[in-house]
Order: structure tokens, then C-alpha cells, then sequence
């Protein structure tokens, strides 16, 4: 069996993946369910406000209400599930904690169906590790029960929710670490001046309990799939692509071929970068680094021996010439993580270089 470092903390804060049997409402769906959305927002009534004890102690107990996302939190591009779907799902479960406080039932932090993970439900992990990878992103390590793994299968996700201004806010999450870690699971989060979950991951430090639920994720990979797989990544998109990566190369059966782009603003920003270079190592994986906005100072000189590393941006001639002409074929599959921008601009370039949408999946 092949190994490699296990990754120690990790993800992004304000994008992430996709994934729902139940409650699989998409975002067009939901232009055609505004009064459904607006019966549950409006559906407080039956969560009484009593305060039988006179004290104020019921109402200060009862959790925040989910915050509502903007339009402009959706990409449009059909998640499984889509923020709003999210939204929704949170609402239900937001109503449901309301109830069992008020009827005095415990809340359930206990994974009492012997799965550490719920699609419907809450539970909480404790952080044990904070390391800051690059200026702005940190990797934060969750326990798990001692020999237990987090139970995702590769390609799958989590929701985490926390406060903000008095409502919960919550996104979705890919860890970092393999799918088969025990005792732990990594995410690698990037914070944003202005986004509402960076303001509470800000808080975050080791003793914190984060609340979570999944998995999800509509992808479903199998040992030798494809012939090959082309990976587009920017910035914390990497955070899923490093699930596949680990994946493969963790498997000797699998001689799925791996190339990946990543982009970055400069050399110093590149997220997992040890373990970029620790899989650089294996015969069936390559990654160059596109940077958009590397000094000019900065020499080749101060870059690892080895790495494959271009000055610019990923754009559909570069793709072009960067990837193999036995490369568009039925055998490769291109998976695409970053911002909505970013996604936007690969698939329509890998859409004209005359991949078909079967072969293209967006995180």
C-alpha cells in the first residue's frame, strides 16, 4: 500500500461542495417554491415563547435562527445542495432544536445511531489543533473518537454552522485529511475581511466545539473510473481535489493518470504545499502553479527544484496548450474548484475545447 503524510489541518471559508438524497431542492427549484420557503420563515407561531419560570432563562436558551443567504451567495450552477437548499434544511432543524428545548427533551449532542454524522442534525467536534498556513488561511484539526474515521466516502462534504449577529450562518466544508483518518479530520479554511462565516471562524481556537452535519456530495468515484483526471483548482478549491488526490494515490490498484492546475496569486500563497510536493513524488501525478500576480522580484531561484511554476492565468489557450491532444477524449473527466468566477471561466473554456458536460463536475 502506498503512503504519504497525512494532511494536519485544513480548508475555505466561504465556498465548498455539494450533495442531498433527501431534500434535493436546487436553486432553480426553489424560484418555483418561494411560498414553501416563505411558510417555513414565517412559521414561528407554534415555537412558543413562554417563559414558564419567569426569568427569562427559556428564551435566552432557545438557538439563533439561520440567517437567510443573498442571491448572490448562489452560483446558479445546480448544486446538490445549493445554499438555499441549506437554508432551508436549517430552518427545519432550527425549528426542531426549538421544540425539544421547550419540551424539555435533551438536544442529542451523543451520536446515539452510532454514526458520528447526521444529514439532519447538528453534532459537535472539538478542535485539539490552530496552524496558520498562509497569511489569511489556517488549518484547524476536530476529534474524533479514538480508531473512528469521520465516515465520508471521497468526493463528499460537510455543513458547519455557527453565530453571527444572533442567526446561524452556515457553509460547506471539504476536509483535507484522507477519507479514511482516524481520531481526527482536517479542514483548511481561508478568511475573508467581509464574510460572515470568516467572522466566526475568527474565534476559533483549540477547546472550541464546532457544530456539523453531512455527509454530501454528488460525486462518486471508483478506482480506475477514468483514464485520467484534470484538476482546476484556485486558492481553497483545492480542498476537494486534495481528497481525490489522496484517494488515488493511497491506492496501488489505481493508475488513474493526475494532472492538475492550480491557481494562486503568488508562489507564497500556494495552500498544501508540503503535500503537493510529498505527491509529486508518485509516477501518475504532475501539478504546475499559475500565478496572476507573482512580484516580479521574486527569482526562479527561490522556488522548489522541480516545480513547474507559470506567471499568469489559466485562460482557455493556455489550456489548450498545457493539455495533451490524447487528452480530450471519453477517458478524461475535468473537475473544477474556486470561485464562482473561476468555475464559470473553466467550465465554459473546457465546454469549447469540446469536453461535454458529463465530463466537467464543479464542486
Amino acid at each position: 500500500m502506498k503512503s504519504f503524510p497525512l494532511v494536519e489541518n485544513m480548508l475555505d471559508a466561504d465556498s465548498g461542495n455539494k450533495d442531498s438524497v433527501k431534500d434535493k431542492t436546487t436553486h432553480n427549484d426553489l424560484a418555483f417554491n418561494t411560498d414553501k420557503l416563505a411558510k417555513l420563515e414565517n412559521c414561528t407561531d407554534d415555537i412558543s415563547q413562554e417563559d414558564p419560570d419567569g426569568d427569562g432563562s427559556r428564551a435566552n436558551s432557545l438557538p439563533c435562527p439561520p440567517l437567510k443567504p443573498e442571491d448572490s451567495d448562489c452560483c446558479g450552477s445546480g448544486c446538490v445542495p445549493c445554499v438555499f437548499d441549506i437554508y432551508e434544511q436549517d430552518l427545519k432543524i432550527w425549528k426542531q432544536e426549538c421544540r425539544k428545548i421547550q419540551q424539555n427533551l435533551r438536544n442529542g449532542d451523543d451520536q446515539i445511531d452510532g454514526c458520528l454524522l447526521s444529514e439532519s442534525e447538528y453534532r459537535k467536534f472539538q478542535i485539539t489543533e490552530v496552524k496558520q498556513e498562509t497569511k489569511n488561511s489556517f488549518r484547524y484539526r476536530l476529534q474524533l473518537p479514538e480508531f473512528s474515521s469521520l465516515g465520508l466516502t471521497i468526493g463528499q462534504h460537510i455543513v458547519i454552522r455557527d453565530i453571527n449577529n444572533k442567526s446561524s450562518v452556515s457553509r460547506q466544508y471539504t476536509p483535507v485529511s484522507d477519507v479514511n483518518c482516524v481520531g481526527h479530520f482536517d479542514l483548511l479554511i481561508k478568511l475573508y475581511d467581509l464574510g460572515k462565516m470568516s467572522h466566526c471562524i475568527k474565534k476559533w481556537k483549540v477547546g472550541t466545539h464546532i457544530e456539523v452535519r453531512g455527509p454530501f456530495g454528488s460525486l462518486q468515484y471508483s478506482a480506475n473510473k477514468y483514464r485520467k483526471l484534470i484538476l482546476l483548482a484556485a486558492g481553497t478549491g483545492i480542498a476537494p481535489m486534495s481528497q481525490i488526490i489522496q484517494g488515488i494515490l493511497g491506492n496501488e490498484e489505481d493508475d488513474t493518470m493526475i494532472q492538475m492546475l492550480y491557481a494562486c496569486k503568488s508562489y507564497n500563497q500556494i495552500l498544501m504545499k508540503t503535500e503537493l510536493n510529498d505527491w509529486s513524488s508518485f509516477w501518475n501525478f504532475s501539478v504546475t502553479y499559475v500565478l496572476s500576480q507573482e512580484p516580479e522580484e521574486n527569482s526562479s531561484l527561490s522556488y522548489r527544484y522541480g516545480d513547474c511554476v507559470v506567471r499568469g492565468r489559466i485562460v482557455q489557450d493556455f489550456l489548450a496548450k498545457t493539455l495533451s491532444p490524447s487528452d480530450f477524449n471519453s477517458g478524461t473527466f475535468v473537475m473544477v474548484c474556486g470561485t464562482k468566477s473561476f468555475e464559470n471561466d473553466m467550465t465554459a473554456y473546457c465546454r469549447h475545447l469540446g469536453f461535454s458536460d458529463t465530463q466537467i463536475h464543479r464542486f
